[in-house]
């Protein structure tokens, strides 16, 4: 169920308490529906499932602009080539102090993709993957974390032929120690090859013979 032009499961962080949305509608009734509710994410929830799923309840006031499709740009084959809009609410997570990660659209073999920003995007992700394991953290640790926490990811420079740039903005506040780059015990350590001790256990999948049995009883059994 991809984001689509009616809106589908977009997961966009910053669609939360307080947004406005306007949705085109394409068939008599709307049939509007919600679900799959964060707690928290990232942007681009990189693990794939990997942000904080939560059961809720949804309030929301639903308006029909008649004639509203009008507004919406078409940009494609089809009258119906359009995309939802919406207004960013004031209750998502604000942060002062970030760590930001650049990322070009060179793969980890070395081979340039033309203004590719998925790849941009990816080699963000991997150099903060790679440089937060400097500090005792798992590299799947870390991979989880950025799916989860409420860092922000930005198509930075798609101007400068050939390299696309995508930056991951990682807010400080979420760490129990400092994790700026700066001479200290974790630079020695690498300096002299030595790896930090990883904190807590490495993650991995639950043991599914100890998992609870669902009790809901419309479940087949």
């Amino acid at each position: 169920v991809p984001g689509r032009e009616n809106g589908g499961n977009c997961d966009i962080k910053n669609l939360s308490r307080g947004c406005a949305v306007y949705f085109p509608v394409f068939v008599k009734g709307a049939n509007l529906s919600m679900g799959d509710m964060h707690f928290s994410q990232g942007d681009g929830e990189v693990s794939f499932c990997g942000a904080i799923e939560m059961s809720g309840f949804l309030e929301l006031k639903c308006t029909v602009i008649k004639g509203g499709m009008k507004l919406l740009p078409a940009v494609g084959p089809s009258p119906l080539s359009v995309n939802p809009i919406f207004e960013i609410g004031p209750l998502e997570p604000r942060y002062s102090e970030y760590l930001v990660f650049e990322g070009i659209s060179v793969d980890e073999t070395g081979r340039q993709h033309y203004l590719d920003a998925t790849v941009a995007y990816k080699r963000a992700v991997l150099n903060c993957i790679k440089y937060l394991a400097n500090f005792g953290y798992t590299e799947e640790q870390v991979y989880l974390l950025l799916s989860c926490c409420p860092c922000e990811g930005r198509i930075s420079g798609i101007v400068d032929v050939p390299n696309a740039v995508c930056t991951l903005a990682i807010p400080l506040a979420i760490f129990d120690r400092d994790v700026r780059p700066k001479a200290g015990l974790e630079l020695e350590a690498l300096i002299q090859g030595i790896r930090i001790k990883a904190i807590g256990d490495v993650s991995r999948e639950s043991d599914s013979s100890t998992a609870p049995k669902p009790l809901d009883p419309r479940m087949p059994v």
